[in-house]
């Protein structure tokens, strides 16, 4: 086998793998010299598969986050998360990048691509976003030894986006909440207890979608939080942690009228009640499109301001912290990793109306005033009286 490695044109920067096997000879672009030394070497040592498409010297953008999504991505994250990387490569990356090589793309490229983004005013987290995923690409190669240089490190540098502000929190207030419930169960009575029970505990979409009636316990008054429902998938919850969620005495009420509805549908359908969904349309859990579109018009029905379904979440952790209770409870419900996620996100309804007078801890006990008395006086006598009074003259 011969491997030669060559600069086309000359003075270009580029150069090509000139390959003569089994008579064959075959020419392949690869960028700069040293990646070209690197992949002679391995040819010559027998340690590269000229047939293979994932070693591929040529490789493209494209080709190469296509393998990365389903050799990594499908097989060890969350559904949710392939159909995020996967759209934001087909949307954003691939109509600018997709069809360049993976080992010709540089820091300019990925800087003009994120730019463009910039200018037509997408979000900072959309931005960062892409990068991430690009980046995510970059990795995977380095990791499979075919570049060496990850081009989206700094891309972001000149962008601004440390100042871009933060998602603003928008809560319901109680009487929008109350009246949003009233609203669905006249008028969208088969989704009541899913939104009732969205507002009392605060759980995300995803998790409420996947409660099974057995994960519901009457006698301690909660529901156990182990799953995660999307794409018509079970899979984990965000953390990847089980909690339990405390139910309120109305909820509970609102619950078991659903428990026993599932459970006739369940015998109906020959299945176990235990695992069967709470939430459900004809024995499968509501898709969580159907329930973004009916939320949406259980709004527009109530003539209320526009929201987004996790707004439930947010009117949970508003009311909750407004009305006293610990941020530390109030976090374990909501299923954050630390009180500071909790408190950088709600801080604003953390009440503390009643701390003033709580400094005074910080001061000792009121030790014994004995020594502190003044002296009794001293009864006057004939010779202090003579001394005054020639004090006084």
């Amino acid at each position: 086998m011969g491997v030669k490695v060559r600069e086309r044109p000359e003075g270009s920067g580029v150069y090509w793998l000139f390959i003569n096997h089994h008579g064959k000879r075959k020419a392949k672009k690869v960028g700069d010299k040293k990646l070209a030394e690197k992949l002679r070497a391995r040819i010559l040592l027998g340690d590269f598969n000229l047939n293979s498409e994932s070693d591929a010297e040529g490789l493209t953008f494209k080709q190469f986050a296509e393998q990365w999504l389903n050799e990594y991505i499908y097989q060890f994250r969350r559904p949710k998360t392939y159909s995020r990387y996967n759209g934001n490569l087909e949307k954003h990356v691939y109509p600018v990048i997709g069809f360049k090589q993976l080992s010709m793309i540089k820091r300019s490229d990925v800087r003009s691509l994120l730019m463009g983004m910039y200018k037509k005013k997408f979000s900072a987290a959309q931005i960062e976003s892409v990068k991430s995923v690009i980046s995510g690409v970059y990795e995977y190669a380095k990791h499979k030894e075919l570049v060496e240089v990850n081009p989206t490190e700094g891309a972001t540098k000149y962008l601004d986006l440390s100042r871009a502000k933060k998602e603003k929190v928008e809560p319901f207030t109680q009487d929008e909440r109350d009246h949003f419930l009233e609203t669905c169960k006249a008028y969208f009575p088969e989704v009541y207890a899913f939104f009732f029970c969205a507002f009392r505990t605060g759980m995300r979409l995803g998790e409420l979608l996947g409660v099974a009636c057995g994960q519901v316990d009457w006698h301690s008054k909660h529901i156990n939080v182990c799953r995660s429902y999307n794409n018509r998938k079970y899979g984990p919850t965000k953390t990847g942690k089980s909690r339990y969620v405390d139910m309120t005495d109305q909820l509970i009420v609102v619950l078991k009228e659903c428990f026993l509805s599932a459970k006739k549908e369940a015998l109906k359908r020959g299945v176990d009640v235990f695992d069967f969904p709470l939430f459900h349309r004809n024995g499968e859990p509501f898709a969580q499109n159907s329930i973004r579109n009916i939320f949406k018009r259980i709004l527009k029905k109530a003539e209320l301001k526009k929201h987004k379904v996790h707004d439930t979440r947010h009117t949970y952790a508003s009311l909750m912290l407004s009305a006293g209770i610990s941020p530390v409870y109030v976090m374990e419900q909501l299923g954050h990793t630390s009180i500071k996620m909790t408190v950088d996100q709600y801080g604003t309804w953390i009440k503390n109306d009643n701390n003033k007078g709580l400094v005074n801890c910080l001061d000792t006990p009121q030790q014994s005033a004995t020594h502190t008395q003044p002296n009794k006086k001293k009864p006057v006598t004939r010779e202090n009286y003579r001394l005054i009074i020639s004090w006084w003259r």
